[in-house]
């Protein structure tokens, strides 16, 4: 893993961003929305780690299918679940989660502030994240934290979500799928991920990598050092290395 410092972004064209967890703080709603779900459906009350640890799983070795949906069958069996099939599930956690969607979810520190001089120094900024459309118009349109502060479809050249996939990562299709849009190489995009899963499908994807911070995938930190180009806590960070740049520029 290299110091940010060393970072050199004068080849680099695209810039790619990952949403949940690395753009916005949502990690969290998602398992306190799914530990309701399990709890009004079960007489289970896992924790909220547990919970994390389980759909990381889930997720990652269903790459190639619907993971929502499987993670879904995956609680409906496992805790045996009050509930007709995944699909009843899969919307009791949509109804569930949409208003603290709406209300509680919101940027992280001074990631408003990176995409707007990345964008002025005429970057091509990308989104590439496994929510779905659904989720996206509902913090582009119903969340006043993220609508007022940016506009997706304004900052964003390109988005990919998860229907504009089959596999899902730690698969690299999604990165590939942008490289293949824009007819261009892995050494001219740079890629912000905070998962062990979200690195690990940009790296297989062979782009190189920032790690931010999250609180969410801490206890995945030793897997994710092992892979990732840089790492920084702050998306200050990357703004004082820009802003260090123009002051010699």
């Amino acid at each position: 893993m290299k110091d940010i410092n060393e970072l050199n972004l004068s080849n680099k064209k695209y810039i790619i961003f990952d949403l949940d967890g690395t753009l916005i703080n949502s990690i969290g709603i998602w398992n306190k929305a799914d530990q309701i779900l399990i709890s009004k459906y079960s007489k289970s009350n896992p924790d909220v780690d547990t919970i994390q640890k389980e759909r990381d799983d889930v997720i990652r070795s269903n790459a190639n299918k619907d993971i929502y949906l499987e993670y879904c069958r995956y609680i409906l069996k496992k805790y045996n679940l009050d509930c007709k099939d995944e699909y009843e599930i899969l919307n009791e956690r949509r109804k569930i989660s949409n208003l603290m969607l709406e209300r509680e979810v919101d940027f992280k520190p001074n990631a408003v502030k990176l995409i707007s001089k990345l964008k002025k120094r005429g970057f091509t900024l990308v989104l590439a994240t496994v929510t779905t459309r659904h989720q996206l118009n509902t913090y582009c349109n119903n969340n006043k934290n993220i609508y007022e502060k940016l506009n997706f479809n304004e900052v964003f050249d390109l988005i990919v979500s998860k229907e504009d996939v089959r596999c899902k990562k730690p698969n690299p299709e999604i990165y590939e799928k942008i490289l293949s849009h824009y007819k261009t190489t892995p050494d001219k995009c740079l890629v912000f991920e905070d998962s062990y899963t979200g690195v690990l499908a940009a790296k297989n994807a062979k782009i190189e990598v920032i790690n931010i911070f999250d609180q969410y995938s801490e206890h995945e930190r030793e897997n994710i050092n092992k892979i990732t180009d840089y790492f920084i806590k702050d998306y200050k960070e990357i703004i004082d290395y820009l802003e260090k740049g123009e002051k010699h520029e």
